[in-house]
């Protein structure tokens, strides 16, 4: 039986200005690839900057419950749902992968630890192109396990990095110091990484990471 893999929403603007949703074509064609159901995930409240009350928790509680595994997708700014979201997983040991503003979530569950990029000081975080910048995995990592190299080459598009990692261990830095990736290792996968993978899927050395998310949900179901 398949099961829906999660992808967290993103607020955006369509070409004439109008507000929309996105989930990235990118993510919905990975998850399709390896035999999942990718299911959107949107706020359920009109103003989505809004906090969720109680009632709006436990109808997204129902929803998530439906997923065998969440992608916090990019994007420009996290709200309260994408923190309800992350605490569910957590709390039910749900495979989840956070991707850039993913990552942010993450790291700012109890408390925000994002900060602008001096982009003068930080000049190659903000780079339209396939590979930007090195990153170095700690040996002693859940990442390093999976993709097995101290260093591999990363895109990167962001504006923002976070300070500190939270309840989340960090697990690899840029070569000036950027934060690179976290992971939290009381669940059995719940890795963020600041770069884009889904960009770079047919990397051999980024496909492990997607492989090892995949393959975490279907032991997890055997």
């Amino acid at each position: 039986m398949r099961k829906y893999i999660g992808i967290i929403g993103r607020s955006d603007k369509n070409i004439t200005n109008k507000d929309v949703y996105i989930i990235s074509k990118n993510l919905n064609d990975i998850v399709l690839d390896n035999d999942f159901i990718p299911l959107g995930i949107l706020p359920n409240v009109k103003d989505y900057k809004n906090r969720l009350n109680k009632n709006q928790i436990f109808d997204l509680y129902n929803t998530l419950s439906k997923c065998s595994g969440i992608i916090l997708q990019g994007g420009d700014k996290y709200y309260d749902y994408d923190k309800v979201v992350l605490k569910y997983a957590i709390k039910n040991n749900i495979p989840v992968l956070g991707i850039c503003l993913g990552m942010q979530v993450m790291a700012s569950l109890e408390e925000n630890n994002l900060v602008d990029i001096n982009l003068n000081k930080y000049n190659n975080h903000n780079v339209e192109s396939s590979y930007v910048h090195d990153i170095v995995i700690d040996k002693n990592s859940k990442l390093y396990n999976i993709i097995g190299k101290e260093k591999i080459k990363v895109n990167s598009t962001h504006k923002e990095r976070i300070k500190s990692s939270g309840i989340y261990k960090i697990s690899a830095y840029s070569p000036d110091g950027i934060i690179e990736a976290i992971e939290y290792n009381e669940n059995d996968f719940n890795i963020g990484v600041q770069f884009h993978p889904e960009r770079l899927y047919k990397d051999s050395n980024v496909a492990k990471i997607f492989k090892a998310f995949f393959d975490t949900i279907k032991r997890n179901y055997d």
